[in-house]
């Protein structure tokens, strides 16, 4: 193929149609000759430009499954008009993950949405459309089974469309999404999605469920841990009545030194004064610190576990006869 480039613009369309067929065949053959390659790479840059609309056309149909392109030719296809780039981006493997990634923000976004369809969409392409297309080519992505989305796009994809409803809807009907985005998008959709959620990661609520205990009892101890007396016992009273005091939080107040927030719970659980505590305590009978537990409604574990608390802050309790764990 000898044709100079420079004299494409001259040639007549319908022969630079026969011409954009007989390069692709070229570049798309096992049997390329190296002295060749060169000149029909530049032939093909010089059609992939041509003011033709359907020389372009037929180049880039012609060239959509060929796996070796220059990439400044492939990247032109790719950001040409709709019926030139949208067959070849739909299946071209001339260009990579991270080709594609680079090339996101410069196309139209006719050309993002084939892109997004796509079932080998690799993960660096897939955040460059998170981080940088307009809602519709995103929204295909989403809707793309064919491909994992990772944490990293799910996150982006949040981060910029979290208050359009239909999108984060579209998340959340997702089967491969990551823990972390589970925890994350739970609070983003209707009760409906919701519901769906808990059904297809039940391990991942069980785990957001104690993420966010842990995070609310660390807010509490925040401010137990500054508090004097009043003020603990006011927190403890507003626990109950909120319906979150419990056996289990109990302990773990107590466990980080605050004797006052179990006094308090003790009290308020088994109806009783703070001072009626405080005397049942500073006995140090085992056999009434056991029965207080008990009438606070404190199962034996728990009260187990609040005995060796006390214990190991060196509160002791002497055995009387009748004491026991019952």
């Amino acid at each position: 193929m000898s044709l100079d480039p420079e004299n494409l613009a001259k040639a007549d369309p319908v022969a630079k149609v026969v011409l954009a067929k007989r390069a692709s065949r070229f570049l798309n053959s096992d049997n390329q000759a190296e002295d060749e390659l060169a000149t029909v790479e530049n032939i093909a840059r010089a059609l992939a430009q041509d003011i033709c609309l359907e020389v372009r056309e037929t180049l880039a149909f012609e060239l959509r499954f060929c796996e070796s392109l220059p990439y400044d030719l492939a990247a032109r296809i790719a950001t040409d008009v709709e019926s030139v780039s949208g067959p070849f981006i739909e299946v071209t493997k001339a260009i990579t993950d991270d080709q594609w990634a680079a090339l996101v923000p410069h196309l139209e976004e006719h050309a993002q949405m084939r892109l997004a369809k796509r079932a080998d969409l690799g993960e660096h392409t897939a955040f460059a459309i998170a981080n940088s297309s307009p809602k519709s080519p995103a929204g295909m992505m989403i809707k793309n089974v064919s491909i994992r989305l990772s944490e990293r796009v799910c996150g982006r994809t949040m981060d910029r469309f979290g208050e359009e409803a239909d999108m984060m809807e579209a998340l959340s009907r997702r089967e491969d999404l990551p823990l972390r985005v589970v925890e994350r998008i739970v609070d983003m959709v209707s009760g409906e999605c919701r519901k769906l959620l808990m059904e297809k990661y039940p391990v991942a609520f069980e785990v957001a469920d104690k993420v966010a205990q842990t995070s609310a009892d660390e807010v509490l101890w925040g401010k137990i841990a500054k508090a004097g007396p009043a003020q603990v016992h006011g927190y403890v009273l507003d626990l109950k009545r909120e319906g979150r005091l419990n056996e289990a939080l109990v302990i773990k107040m107590a466990g980080r030194g605050s004797f006052q927030f179990l006094g308090s719970a003790l009290a308020i659980e088994a109806g009783i004064t703070l001072g009626d505590v405080r005397r049942v305590i500073e006995t140090g009978d085992l056999r009434r610190m056991l029965q207080l537990v008990h009438r606070a409604g404190f199962s034996k574990d728990a009260a187990m576990k609040i005995m060796r608390i006390l214990k190991k802050n060196e509160l002791r309790f002497a055995r009387s006869e009748g004491a026991s764990m019952h």
